[in-house]
């Protein structure tokens, strides 16, 4: 799977329907930023994302997945595979984000951990620091209780089916 290839065809999707990227986010209720960021190939939208971009462009996930249009259509097997290696491929990422954020969050143990053994909790700036650090911690472990909760991915799911919604209502008016 080539990212930029990806982005070019995404952007080129855009501009034929003469689209700025601030209109295809308002469409997607994503940011200009993360529009642009998949154009670039540096990210890759969501697969939740990917379904509403294909629904808006009238292309199918393989053909945004493959980077190109297709002149014929693609088999099952194909098409099941590839949204499989995308949905993977997503994941693996999520989750070498999480590790470095509970990385970063373990150091951040380490520093308030040294912090209170020296009995330096109630000298300043040791005593602001400590409060950022374990106010960090305490943020990190509600994150990863919702992760693993699954809780984010049903706020995920709740507001794509919000959006797909509204999409839905939007193109019938027309």
């Amino acid at each position: 799977m080539d990212q930029r290839k990806i982005g070019e065809f995404l952007k080129q999707l855009r501009t034929e329907r003469q689209w700025t990227q601030a209109a295809l986010a308002d469409k997607i209720g994503v940011s200009n930023r993360s529009i642009s960021r998949w154009e670039n190939g540096t990210t890759l939208p969501d697969l939740s994302l990917l379904v509403m971009l294909s629904e808006l462009y009238g292309v199918s996930i393989e053909e945004i997945l493959d980077g190109r249009k297709k002149e014929t259509n693609m088999n099952n097997n194909q098409t099941i595979t590839k949204v499989a290696d995308y949905t993977t491929n997503m994941e693996d990422k999520r989750a070498k984000r999480m590790m470095w954020f509970f990385i970063i969050s373990l150091l951040a143990m380490g520093g308030y951990a040294i912090i209170d053994i020296n009995h330096l909790g109630s000298i300043e700036p040791y005593e602001s620091i400590a409060s950022m650090l374990l106010g960090f911690i305490c943020g990190t472990l509600m994150t990863g209780v919702l992760y693993c909760s699954k809780t984010l991915q049903n706020i995920a799911r709740t507001k794509l089916r919000l959006k797909s919604f509204i999409l839905q209502n939007d193109t019938t008016k027309k």
